[in-house]
């Protein structure tokens, strides 16, 4: 009967031993995935982190490189509209057929060799992409309107490549056996009046305003961009 006793007492023991065991086991593998998953989230919030302040530098590079962007854009308008004046002031002399104005002229002539021409130090959008940047920036108005500025870029670009073929198609041949370069004397004063030169006024007026329209139109893209970043950078400050 004793050794009936001290079985029962045994297996219970044993039993409850058991319990106790699966009761920690099951304890262990609760902290263990606790663990994991506060490792998990502290990494989360470490790579957001990064991911933000990387977001914040880009977008700083990118208000930097705009401001630059329209610095030049406005300074090459400026010198853009000044000779757009110019001709048009050639256009006026030429038309009034003043013969006192000739030596006027020549040197109006001679500033339509003058054209605007604007450089960029790079391609934003493009080197975003390159360096993998570009997925950083959540805010898809922002991309879209880097996109529509680069096209805005590319059109200026085109205007002025035209302007200088002109020049250098259609003024340099024109004008060569007219106006000494060195001396600046006019040798033959009524050539300056020729239909080829008044044609050529035009087309430079009409593409000087051309390329003011387009100046304009990148510098206002890149205010609006402008605002857009800033509110960007705030929210993310």
């Amino acid at each position: 009967m004793t050794r009936f006793f001290r079985h029962i007492q045994f297996r219970f023991g044993t039993e409850r031993k058991l319990s106790a065991y699966l009761i920690y086991a099951a304890g262990e593998i609760f902290l263990l995935v606790i663990g994991i998953l506060l490792a998990l989230q502290i990494n989360n919030w470490n790579s957001n982190r990064k991911d933000r302040e990387a977001a914040i530098k880009a977008y700083q590079n990118i208000s930097q490189q705009l401001t630059e962007d329209r610095n030049e854009l406005i300074s090459v308008r400026d010198f853009n509209n000044y000779y757009s004046a110019r001709y048009e002031r050639a256009s006026e002399l030429i038309a009034g057929h003043a013969a006192e104005k000739t030596d006027s002229i020549a040197i109006l002539i001679m500033e339509l060799s003058q054209y605007s021409d604007f450089h960029r130090s790079e391609n934003i959008y493009e080197t975003l992409v390159n360096s993998g940047s570009i997925k950083l920036l959540k805010n898809s108005n922002i991309t879209s309107a880097l996109q529509k500025l680069e096209m805005t870029y590319t059109s200026i670009n085109k205007l002025e490549d035209i302007h200088w073929e002109i020049i250098l198609n259609e003024l340099y041949p024109e004008i060569r056996g007219v106006i000494n370069y060195a001396t600046l004397e006019i040798v033959k004063p009524d050539r300056l009046r020729s239909v080829e030169i008044q044609n050529f006024l035009v087309e430079s007026i009409y593409l000087t305003k051309a390329k003011e329209l387009v100046y304009n139109k990148a510098i206002n893209e890149i205010d609006t961009l402008g605002d857009e970043i800033a509110k960007e950078l705030n929210h993310k400050n």
